[in-house]
């Protein structure tokens, strides 16, 4: 109690702090502070040094355990007592604790402990580490979980507790210092029951009798979260986003290939069984920490997880499935360009069939509604996210680039004029603001999709990158090389057209109809955010239509200062602007707008800035629905 009422008042730090004096010289720290460190200190030493742990009473191994894992920063101090508490906890009063409810607990404690120490620590209790935990990794089902699926919050008993032990043991054989070919038997020694284990059941029956067999199917999925918690426990890899697609520098080749393999059979077992739900849950969890640490030498794992998913797959775990490919294209690009692109329609397909099938049916109650609401905003996250990442082109691919309208249709018409949901309406409005700058605006990629903070883009205004040096291959560029697409080409001019053509037709009246429907609160906080999106995808619409812009070669933006493109008043030549002339003249006359107005319109959209022109259109909007 005295320790947690310390450490609830202030950081704890056990190492002696030494502060500078005006001499040059350095003193100790003092005062309360630093005394009752020290005394807390030598509190924990005094309960490692007693034994106490020894006992089997129920209640002293727990709190023993959880006082060191609460006070983890004392073993940075105190080095050489790592050794003695890492015994005591493979000890057989800490994870083989006589008391079976006393054990599961132990196990939490052990991978939180682990998890605190440094990386470089650890390859010296490898060996023993895995040699007294591998006795507790036999895995069988729990009854319970079979009578109770897992997504009714029951869980999966002890097996639950066992996936601490599993990440545990990754965390052990992660070090860069340990041995490889120490490592490499390692990991056999825990590995090779999961993947016998495995292929046995799937030998032992045809995949249609396995899906009539719940045991056997938790079973499966027990083996292949297990795989993933061992990965688990192994560092991400840091992707540069100058690299090539190559074997992640902080793993062994060897451990590469081992990781692989299980990658195989992950994705065999999901192929063959997609249609359970626990077998889609397990093979998603162990890819994506498989991406996680392999990086770019996982993605061609990636097709076939989502297309056996996609095929199957609820509406909850298509939302999983959307913020996985999310991180995915944020996280490889350029590189996950032809991935992406591979991947984009079917997932879009999924995406719209759930959301049409509830159009035609409704929603069968608050949850499901609540559901759906989720995935819209998940789905435009993710094409959000496609953008930011300036992966634009995955959308103008051959077998991507002719269905762009079709996409973009449901997004501006039912998305963006959606009041139900105010953040999906602002995602909405916001994708097609990207794919107008991107596929209207800047066309050849010379400026980033990202949206950047204000110091960013000023820093970015101020640099050589705005200023269109066309010896840099820009992100953007990169990717659409990657795909093999040429900016310049006949198919993807086309494609461009129709996107401005449906701009035209159907996205600018979606902004000023979806502001104006009854119910659209323009004092309400989330509905001003919605009309700042419109009025930035308005500015920038008009910028599109520029004539240097809409008449070139699609390099105009080359030249173009980071904030013209990013940040407007955009200024220029009305005359000749295909976008002003068509909301002066028609769209606007359309919606019953007096022609002066009209124009007036026209001419603050051009020279306001975003916040200047956020609060005239709030207040031209105010002034028509009179």
């Amino acid at each position: 109690a005295y320790g947690e009422r310390l450490s609830s008042s202030k950081g704890l730090r056990f190492g002696v702090t030494r502060f500078a004096q005006p001499n040059g010289t350095s003193s100790s720290s003092t005062g309360p502070g630093a005394s009752a460190i020290a005394s807390l200190k030598d509190l924990l030493t005094m309960m490692i040094q007693s034994g106490i742990v020894r006992s089997s009473h129920p209640a002293i191994a727990p709190m023993y355990f959880e006082n060191l894992v609460r006070f983890g920063g004392y073993f940075e101090a105190e080095r050489e007592a790592v050794a003695p508490v890492l015994m005591s906890f493979l000890g057989a009063t800490g994870i083989h604790h006589p008391y079976n409810s006393v054990r599961p607990r132990i196990w939490y404690f052990l991978h939180r402990f682990v998890k605190q120490l440094p990386n470089s620590a650890l390859a010296v209790y490898s060996s023993d580490f895995v040699s007294a935990v591998v006795g507790l990794l036999k895995i069988s089902v729990d009854p319970a979980a079979i009578a109770t699926p897992a997504d009714a919050g029951s869980g999966y008993g002890l097996f639950d507790s066992q996936l601490f032990l599993f990440e545990a043991c990754g965390m052990m054989l992660a070090p860069a210092n340990l041995d490889d070919s120490t490592r490499m038997a390692l990991l056999q020694h825990l590995f090779d029951p999961l993947f016998s284990g495995a292929q046995n059941l799937m030998n032992s029956k045809s995949a249609d009798q396995l899906l009539q067999d719940p045991r056997a199917l938790l079973q499966i999925h027990h083996y292949l979260t297990a795989i993933g918690s061992i990965v688990k426990g192994f560092p991400d890899v840091r992707v540069e986003k100058t690299a090539s697609a190559s074997t992640p520098d902080h793993l062994t080749a060897s451990t590469v290939q081992v990781f692989l393999k299980a990658a195989d059979m992950c994705v065999a077992i999901l192929e063959a069984l997609r249609n359970s739900q626990v077998v889609r849950e397990a093979a998603r969890f162990t890819l994506s920490r498989m991406l996680s640490v392999l990086g770019a030498e996982a993605l061609p794992y990636l097709p076939r997880l989502i297309d056996s998913l996609v095929s199957s797959c609820a509406v909850e775990e298509l939302l999983d499935l959307l913020g996985l490919l999310g991180l995915a294209v944020f996280k490889f690009k350029p590189y996950v360009a032809p991935t992406a692109s591979e991947l984009l329609l079917p997932v879009i397909s999924k995406v719209y069939g759930f959301l049409d099938q509830v159009a035609q049916n409704g929603a069968a109650g608050t949850d499901e509604a609540v559901l759906l609401q989720d995935l819209r905003k998940a789905y435009l996250t993710w094409i959000a996210a496609i953008f930011n990442s300036d992966l634009d082109s995955v959308f103008l691919a051959p077998q991507n680039a002719q269905h762009i309208v079709t996409i973009f249709q449901p997004i501006a018409t039912q998305l963006a004029a959606d009041q139900s949901s105010p953040q999906s309406q602002r995602l909405a409005f916001g994708v097609i603001s990207k794919a107008v700058q991107a596929w209207l605006v800047d066309p050849m990629g010379w400026h980033t999709l990202a949206t950047l903070t204000p110091s960013a883009l000023a820093a970015l205004s101020s640099s050589s990158a705005a200023s269109g040096d066309a010896s840099r291959l820009r992100l953007r560029q990169g990717a659409a090389q990657a795909l093999g697409i040429n900016p310049s080409s006949d198919s993807v001019r086309e494609a461009r057209d129709q996107f401005k053509q449906f701009v035209m037709s159907t996205v600018l009246p979606v902004c000023f109809e979806a502001p104006t429907q009854p119910g659209f609160d323009l004092a309400d906080a989330q509905a001003s955010l919605v009309v700042a999106e419109i009025a930035s995808l308005l500015q920038m619409t008009l910028l599109s239509g520029s004539a240097d812009v809409a008449s070139g070669d699609g390099n105009a933006a080359a030249a173009m200062p980071v904030l013209q493109v990013l940040s407007p008043p955009i200024g220029g030549d009305l005359n000749h602007n295909q976008c002003a002339s068509y909301l002066s003249t028609a769209l606007l006359p359309g919606l019953g707008c007096p022609a002066s107005m009209a124009a007036e319109f026209v001419q603050a959209l051009a020279s306001l800035d975003q916040k200047q022109f956020k609060k005239y259109f709030v207040s031209f909007l105010t002034s028509n629905s009179r």
